[in-house]
C-alpha cells in the first residue's frame, strides 16, 4: 500500500472512511491540511521553521502532491512569514487542491452532494482510507512514544477538530494530557507548526468563521 503523506492522512481523517462525506467544516479541513502540508515539507527537509517563521531550505520540491503546491508558494515569497500566517493563507485553497490530487492519484472519487456545494470523496480502497485513523489512534494508544510522523498526525487531528479520534476509550481530559506531553516531546520546528495550527483554529472559533 502506498505510504500516505500527512496531507493524504488528514484528508481521510476529515471525511468518513466509508462514504467520503465531510466530517469537518471546510475551514477546519483547510486549517488541518495547511499544517499537514507544512509538516510534510519539514519531514522532507524542504523547509525549516525558525522563531516560528517558515523558510525554504531547498530549491526543488519533494514530489509530494499538495505539499509541492505549498512549497512553490513559499519559495516564491521574497520575505519570511510566520507559521500562523501561512496556515491562515493556505486554508482556503487546500481542500480543493488536496482533493484534486487524491482524485488524480486514484485514491478517491469525487461525487457531488445533493443540494450542496461540497462533494463526497468515496475511497477506492478502504484499507487506504482507514489507515490514517489507525495510525493516529496507534500513536495515542501505543506503549512506546510514537514516531514524530504519527504523533504529528494525531496532534493535527485533535487541534483541527477531529474530536472522536480516541472515543470511546479515552475521555477528553486524557487525550488533552497526551497532547500536551507529546507536543513538548516533538522537535521544536514541528511543535511550532502545531502551535500555529492551534492559533488559527482558536481564532476561527473566536470570530465564528467555521463554515
Amino acid at each position: 500500500m502506498r505510504r500516505l503523506t500527512l496531507v493524504d492522512s488528514f484528508f481521510f481523517l476529515g471525511h468518513d472512511e466509508f462514504t467520503g462525506r465531510p466530517s469537518l467544516s471546510r475551514t477546519s479541513l483547510g486549517i488541518g491540511l495547511a499544517g499537514a502540508a507544512l509538516c510534510d515539507l519539514l519531514f522532507t527537509d524542504r523547509i525549516t521553521v525558525e522563531n516560528r517563521k517558515v523558510r525554504a531550505i531547498a530549491e526543488r520540491p519533494a514530489g509530494i502532491p499538495t505539499a509541492d503546491h505549498v512549497f512553490s508558494e513559499i519559495v516564491s515569497e521574497t520575505g519570511t512569514h510566520s507559521v500562523r500566517d501561512w496556515v491562515n493563507h493556505l486554508r482556503g485553497e487546500l481542500p480543493s487542491v488536496a482533493a484534486g490530487n487524491l482524485v488524480a492519484l486514484g485514491l478517491v472519487r469525487q461525487t457531488p452532494m445533493l443540494l450542496r456545494r461540497r462533494h463526497r470523496y468515496p475511497p477506492e480502497d478502504l484499507l487506504v482510507s482507514m489507515a490514517a485513523r489507525s495510525k493516529a489512534r496507534a500513536a495515542v494508544f501505543g506503549v512506546d512514544r510514537p514516531d514524530p510522523h504519527a504523533a504529528c498526525l494525531a496532534l493535527l487531528a485533535w487541534t483541527a477538530g477531529v474530536d472522536d479520534l480516541c472515543e470511546p476509550e479515552l475521555g477528553r481530559a486524557h487525550v488533552r494530557a497526551w497532547m500536551e506531553d507529546t507536543h513538548h516531546g516533538l522537535p521544536r520546528r514541528i511543535s511550532d507548526v502545531v502551535a500555529g495550527v492551534a492559533a488559527v483554529a482558536a481564532a476561527v472559533v473566536y470570530t465564528g468563521d467555521r463554515k
